[in-house]
């Protein structure tokens, strides 16, 4: 800590801005973004964002939108692709914080939530009571496997609609496989990576569904990436 105290100080000095450093610590030679312990430099273990009606923690291992601006919009239209009635059991897989969850809460009878991350399960858990959203629960899963050896809870009812926002790397094969056989009458696909969702729409469709719409949210201006938000149905 002490040796570092020059390269926190000189950075307050300099970018106002900062609320919180935290330093990630990994012992190990990995391409690892995830440490194994943090070291709180500066200010709170969480930032905060406002989002809609929401107000968000997100620890520094949690992931969030950059840009929340264009992240309300993209909440917006996964809300408005997925035509909720408020009688639906909706699944929100690579949940994270909770955000897509908290947002389609008003709008389901029921929403669960899956991540493998336990700081952003931990995050989920707790934006939930802090929004005093009380429909949503949220369980830890590696979703490469979860479904495929049937840990499904078994207090947790089959979903009428799945909403899924997978790393860039897309949906793990095995997902991509058993998706179709939880019967959800909509999938509600959200990616950064349109490459690897073309891949994944592949299967789906094979198995059933038909794609209704895509819809694109310019997340990152001036550069090539984009977020597409697509709707499969039955």
């Amino acid at each position: 800590m002490d040796k570092l105290s020059p390269l926190v100080d000189g950075l307050l000095n300099d970018i106002s801005e900062i609320t919180s450093m935290v330093n990630n610590v990994n012992t190990r030679k990995a391409d690892s973004a995830f440490g194994e312990y943090e070291i709180l430099l500066y200010g709170q273990p969480t930032v905060k964002e406002n989002i809609g009606n929401f107000t968000i923690d997100i620890s520094a291992n949690s992931f969030f939108q950059t840009n929340t601006i264009q992240g309300e919009k993209l909440y917006e239209q996964i809300v408005n692709t997925a035509r909720l009635s408020g009688e639906e059991v909706v699944y929100d897989l690579y949940c994270g914080i909770g955000s897509i969850s908290l947002y389609l809460a008003p709008h389901a009878k029921k929403v669960y939530g899956f991540e493998i991350i336990r700081s952003s399960l931990e995050d989920a858990e707790k934006n939930a009571e802090k929004n005093g959203v009380s429909n949503v629960w949220f369980f830890k899963a590696n979703l490469d496997t979860y479904f495929k050896k049937g840990q499904l809870p078994k207090r947790v009812p089959k979903p009428n609609v799945v909403i899924v926002d997978p790393p860039r790397a897309g949906m793990h094969p095995h997902l991509t496989h058993y998706l179709p056989k939880l019967k959800a009458d909509k999938i509600v696909y959200v990616s950064c990576n349109p490459t690897t969702q073309a891949r994944d729409s592949r299967i789906l469709t094979e198995n059933g569904y038909t794609i209704r719409r895509s819809i694109l949210v310019d997340m990152f201006p001036h550069t090539p990436h984009i977020e597409v938000v697509t709707l499969f149905e039955k």
